[in-house]
Order: C-alpha cells, then structure tokens, then sequence
C-alpha cells in the first residue's frame, strides 16, 4: 500500500519513555499506513471520523468512529482510508521493552 497525502502529528518520548508517540493521523481517501510489524512496542487505534479497512495479521475488517484496536508487540497491522472523507484516528505507540 502507498501512503500519500497524510498529516500526522507526532508528540514522541512521554511519561518517561514508556511512550514512544501519540499521534494525530488524518488519511485521505485511498491513503494507508502499510503493513508493518511492531517489535519492542505496541498501538493503539481510536477511530475518531471516517471509514477504515484495518488489516489484523492477515484478518481484516472495516472500522468506523468510536472503534478501537490493539495491535501487540510482535504482531502486525495496517489500516487504510476506504471512504469518501479523510479518516481521523489517534494512535498511542507504547515501548515494551
């Protein structure tokens, strides 16, 4: 997948570390953050406005506002724009090791 046009913004190394980023992340439509394993942290995703085709280690399933997934440390993810307006999510990537 291909991201292009998005706006993130980053607030990196909180709470000591154990934080490794908050982020704002708008995707426009048919942009994606690609496929990717965590290894040594983990995310969270918070839907905040949009519809999004979330990839969980090869199963996937279409998300709308207000829903929230946990991707593990080890394990692997990638969520992509599938409707018409820009997707807005919050993302919390913590250190695990």
């Amino acid at each position: 997948m291909i991201v292009t046009e998005r706006k993130t913004d980053i607030f990196e190394r909180r709470a000591g570390g154990k934080i490794a980023a908050y982020a704002r992340v708008i995707l426009k439509p048919g942009c994606s953050l690609g496929y990717h394993k965590h290894e040594g942290t983990s995310e969270t995703i918070y839907i905040l406005q949009g519809t999004a085709l979330y990839n969980d280690n090869g199963t996937e399933n279409t998300l709308t506002a207000g829903a929230v997934v946990f991707c593990p440390e080890g394990e692997s993810h990638s969520i992509e724009n599938i409707g018409q307006d820009d997707l807005l999510a919050m993302a919390l990537i913590v250190n695990e090791k």
